[in-house]
């Protein structure tokens, strides 16, 4: 309960609190001066008084103290730099924890602080707009007695048996409005204040067990306090999974309602840890009584009002029934953090996917590529023929091209995989899992209709193909357009546009963030080795490549490496150039690495650093001379 006068020991912490931070004033006048000396001097009466059992004598003496201080340092408007006020403060500091220990910490009898029927209600309604876990004003959380004990970017808030001495007192009792908490706000009661200084002066005790419990759950159930929240870690051999199974509707479905910042009955389902803490009736999970459940029985529809109220699309069947066991099993945590939001514990969408492609037998994963394959081409042609289709052990061959056309795309993909293995020692069967789609399309307009209805996107006539793979490759293919098989300045021809964007799709296979100027340039590459320099289209790169460098923007040479510098018609050219260059720099050695540390995901230029251990700067620097070129330099503002 609340105290209803202030007992000494408090009082004069209060007081301390109260006039400590003030932040002006002017000099004493002799009259001020002798009445702060004579202060000084009752107060250190108190400790003779103790000492011979005056401690009601001792008690009221400090309280005549407290009563003048008060008035001489409103008068006096006392700087919280002033000597003499800190030399006192030092005084009154010393002797309330004389008279706390005369009366074992409760000065005049008065009754004990309930940290979860008193202090709680007032934090929570005074502070909790500026110190949840949202917006932690300072760094400071006041959502519980836990985080309350770890304090702010300013340091601990309580040092317990010493009001004057903690900052949440010097905050919330500042006389300065400019300093005193809460900020923009009506200042505690003089009442409140006392509560929350007895409280420390106490020791700022918990009177419970469970310290996670939110402050506003206190507010309204001071016994939660009391209660233990049990968490018990799954075994492994439960049927449902709370990460898995539970926490995703949890998040989906209640979390609008029952989160941090909107806790509709109390309740928020944001960790696991406050899932089991439960709301303002208490505990919502009774684990191995599903029956005992409040959750249960109002996602059940057992007890009014029924959840979530309005829309029950999200609650399934199967939830409801994986709800049940998951309750009855015991209600067990299979996470790796309770404290931990459910919102980061939940698998995304791409790891459900990649789970359930987990599963797939080789055969699976064929038939899988198969019907994905066909499902794009009649995106791209819903009112089309269905395309032929050839397949190789490494490649599903399809299009709108004869079948003799299809074998031989697929012939000269074997052939080059087999290339690619030997040039990366690469030893998997099969290379792509459920093999390498590979459309071909007969015309320019097939090409375009598939980049506008798979990726929704106009592509420049110089883009002749490109290839797509996932990390988990349950999308993996390369589109080509059958520019037939003599080569020109603008046409590579057939069998080299295929090589280039095979090339393409077989860097992405293990995921990372590949530049696109490094899959292009590396097909490129691998296939001029190919054509043996005869090729126009390959004789004309290097041009297009000087002049794409000539017309960008760039500011800073090491810029090239990084992805979208550049045009999709000029990143082909920049990228043959690139890697040509990089090729004849290090060598294949060096290149490797440069491909496994983009794969890992290094950024730009620290894969650079690490391959060919210069700096990113300086080999552009050189690139650009090679190419006969320097990056165009932004001009410098006036």
């Amino acid at each position: 309960m609340r105290p209803t006068s202030l007992p000494l020991a408090v009082g004069l912490a209060l007081v301390v609190a109260l006039f400590g931070a003030l932040s002006w004033g002017a000099p004493l006048t002799s009259a001020q001066k002798r009445e702060l000396s004579e202060i000084t001097d009752d107060v250190g009466k108190v400790r003779s008084l103790l000492s011979r059992k005056k401690v009601e004598e001792a008690e009221q003496a400090l309280k005549d103290a407290e009563e003048r201080l008060q008035k001489l340092v409103s008068d006096a408007q006392l700087m919280d730099d002033d000597r003499q006020l800190l030399a006192i403060r030092r005084q009154f500091e010393l002797q309330r924890s004389a008279l706390a220990k005369a009366t074992g910490g409760k000065a005049g009898g008065a009754p004990a602080v309930s940290f979860a029927k008193d202090v709680a209600p007032i934090l929570a309604g005074k502070c909790g707009n500026c110190h949840d876990a949202d917006r932690a004003s300072g760094g400071l959380r006041l959502e519980s007695y836990a985080t309350l004990e770890v304090g702010g970017r300013s340091g601990p808030l309580l040092v317990p048996g010493n009001p004057n001495a903690s900052l949440l007192m010097q905050r919330l009792a500042s006389p300065n409005p400019m300093a005193r908490m809460p900020r923009n706000g009506q200042p505690l009661s003089q009442d409140e204040l006392r509560t929350i200084a007895a409280w420390i002066a106490a020791g700022a005790p918990f009177d419970g067990t469970e310290k996670t419990v939110s402050l506003s759950l206190l507010t309204v159930n001071p016994d939660l306090a009391k209660e233990k929240v049990v968490i018990e870690k799954a075994t492994g051999n439960e049927k449902v999974s709370f990460v898995r199974d539970i926490a995703p509707t949890f998040v989906n479905t209640c979390g609008g309602c029952h989160n941090d910042a909107q806790r509709r009955g109390g309740l928020s389902l944001a960790t696991f840890e406050k899932v089991m803490v439960g709301g303002e009736s208490g505990r919502v999970i009774t684990p191995g009584k599903p029956e005992e459940s409040r959750l249960w029985r109002l996602v059940n529809a057992d007890d009014t009002p029924v959840m979530p109220q309005g829309n029950m699309t999200g609650i399934t069947r199967k939830f409801l029934a994986d709800l049940r066991t998951w309750i009855t099993e015991g209600a067990k945590f299979d996470g790796s953090d309770a404290k931990r939001p459910l919102r980061d514990l939940i698998p995304s969408e791409a790891d459900l996917v990649a789970e359930k492609l987990a599963k797939l037998t080789p055969e699976q994963w064929v038939e899988k590529r198969r019907t994905d394959s066909k499902e794009l081409w009649r995106r791209t042609f819903p009112q089309g023929a269905e395309p032929q289709i050839v397949e190789t052990p490494e490649f599903l061959v399809l299009g709108d091209v004869s079948a003799r056309r299809l074998e031989q795309v697929g012939d000269w993909g074997q052939e080059h995989i087999a290339a690619l293995r030997t040039m990366f020692n690469v030893k998997d069967e099969p290379l792509f899992k459920g093999k390498l789609a590979i459309f071909v399309f007969k015309d320019r307009f097939g090409y375009e209709e598939f980049n506008s209805s798979v990726h929704r996107r106009q592509v420049p006539r110089e883009v002749l193909g490109h290839s797509d793979v996932t990390t988990a490759q349950d999308q993996a293919f390369a589109a080509v357009e059958d520019i037939g098989d003599e080569a020109s300045p603008t046409s590579p021809g057939l069998q080299l546009n295929v090589i280039e964007h095979v090339t393409g799709a077989f860097l992405k296979r293990d995921g990372g963030g590949l530049p696109d100027w490094l899959t292009r340039g590396t097909g490129l590459a691998i296939a001029a080795g190919k054509s043996g320099g005869a090729n126009p289209y390959i004789g004309e790169l290097r041009g297009l490549a000087a002049e794409a460098l000539r017309k960008s923007n760039i500011a800073n040479p090491a810029d090239v490496f990084n992805d979208g510098q550049f045009s999709p018609a000029d990143v082909g050219p920049i990228g043959y150039v690139l890697v040509d260059f990089l090729l004849k720099h290090g060598g294949p050695g060096p290149f490797g690495q440069l491909v496994r540390r983009f794969q890992a995901g290094d950024n730009a230029a620290s894969a650079i650093r690490t391959a060919y251990r210069t700096d990113p700067r300086q080999l552009a620097t050189a690139f650009a001379a090679a190419v006969g070129s320097a990056p165009a330099r932004s001009k410098k503002k006036n």
